[in-house]
Order: structure tokens, then C-alpha cells, then sequence
């Protein structure tokens, strides 16, 4: 069987819905696990679960420490905290005080330890968490995709992470979740390698513009 692919996915409390369109599109068999790091506390995650599990067949479930990553399910990691995945298994750590970037934090303890079994997904959100991130993906062989900012509700996370240069897809949420599906059956997430960045001043009605001009809506190396 292919390595676990791990898709790490930040983005907004406050824009719920592209996170929950990403995951209503998933496929029952998409392969990997998913972890999804928002700005919000842990009443709001066991929320967006539910929300989830009333409307997809998605296995989502708040993340906690000690839990083994399974295929084809979906873990929220609740506020004040962050996520790394030794030995195999998740460690949350609780912090005192709110994590500025945890996005950030997460991309990075993924490739750090997933290596180009990593995927980081930038979705709608306020300032730039992510964007450090993905470049730490890129750098070890992972894929990186960010929310097309004209369909996004807060572009500034997904235009700073496109502004990096190290982002292989800039898609909707529904489109991503099809990617996501794809890339989870691969042996390794590197085969994606290479950037496909679309101009962050397209309009909403040409989402694949800066893919188009490569002839292909899927770039490889």
C-alpha cells in the first residue's frame, strides 16, 4: 500500500464555508488524512464536525493527542494549539496564549516529518498563515495548493501564499478536494512538483487562468 499522505489545511474561523466545501466534495475513498487548522476554539471545531457530519459521509473528528492518522478521515485541531505527527501518531500541544500561525506550524512539522508525503491546502483567511508553510513543503518535494483568491471570501491568506512562488495549484475548494483525491492514491506526493500559479487579479469567472496558459489544468515536473 502507498505511504499515508498527510494534507494539512489552513484556514479562517471566520469563513467556515470553504473548508466545508472542500470536504462535501471529497469522495467517500480520497485516500489520506486530512488535518484542518482554523483560529477557532474547540466548541467551534466539534461544531464544524457536526455541521460536516450531518451533510457528507466524511469522517471528521477533533483532533486529539495521541490519535493515529487514519485514511479517509478528517481531523480539526482545536484553538490555542499546535500539531506535529511523530512516530506515526498525532501530539497536540495545548499553548496558553492564541498561535498566531497555525498553519504555519502545521506545514512545517508535516515536512518536516511527512517529507513529500505532505500536502498544504491555503484556503480563504485573514493576513499570511500559510505562506511560510508552504514554502517548507515545496522545499522537501510536497504539494501545495491555495484557494483561487476570487473565489475566496478573505483573499489574503491565499495571495500570500501564492506570492511565495510555492504553490502548485490555486484552484476553488471543490476543485482542490478533486486534486486531493487524486494525489491521495499516489505513492508520493512529489509528483507534483512544479508551480502553477494563476494571477491573483483574475476575476471569480476564469478560476484557471494562469494554468491555462500551460495547455494543461494539472502542471508536473
Amino acid at each position: 500500500m502507498a505511504p499515508l499522505i498527510i494534507i494539512a489545511v489552513a484556514s479562517d474561523a471566520g469563513d467556515l464555508d470553504a473548508v466545508a466545501e472542500l470536504l462535501f466534495a471529497l469522495p467517500d475513498e480520497y485516500g489520506a488524512a486530512i488535518v484542518v487548522v482554523q483560529h477557532f476554539d474547540a466548541g467551534r471545531a466539534r461544531a464544524l464536525a457536526a455541521t460536516i457530519a450531518r451533510q457528507s459521509s466524511v469522517a471528521v473528528t477533533p483532533a486529539h493527542d495521541g490519535a493515529e492518522p487514519e485514511r479517509n478521515h478528517v481531523y480539526l485541531l482545536p484553538g490555542n494549539a499546535t500539531l506535529a505527527v511523530p512516530s506515526g501518531r498525532i501530539c497536540v500541544t495545548t499553548k496558553s496564549s492564541p498561535v498566531d500561525y497555525p498553519g504555519d506550524t502545521l506545514f512545517t512539522s508535516l515536512a518536516q516529518i511527512r517529507g513529500a508525503c505532505s500536502v498544504g491546502v491555503v484556503l480563504s483567511g485573514r493576513g499570511a498563515d500559510g505562506a511560510r508553510g508552504v514554502r517548507a513543503i515545496k522545499d522537501i518535494g510536497g504539494v501545495t495548493f491555495a484557494e483561487h483568491p476570487g473565489s475566496a471570501r478573505f483573499p489574503s491568506m491565499p495571495i500570500s501564499a501564492i506570492e511565495t512562488g510555492c504553490v502548485d495549484f490555486v484552484l476553488r475548494p471543490y476543485e482542490i478536494a478533486r486534486e486531493l483525491a487524486r494525489l491521495g492514491g499516489l505513492s508520493g506526493a512529489s509528483a507534483r512538483s512544479a508551480p502553477c500559479v494563476t494571477g491573483i487579479d483574475d476575476p471569480l469567472s476564469s478560476p484557471m487562468a494562469g494554468v491555462a496558459a500551460t495547455g494543461s489544468e494539472h502542471r508536473t515536473s
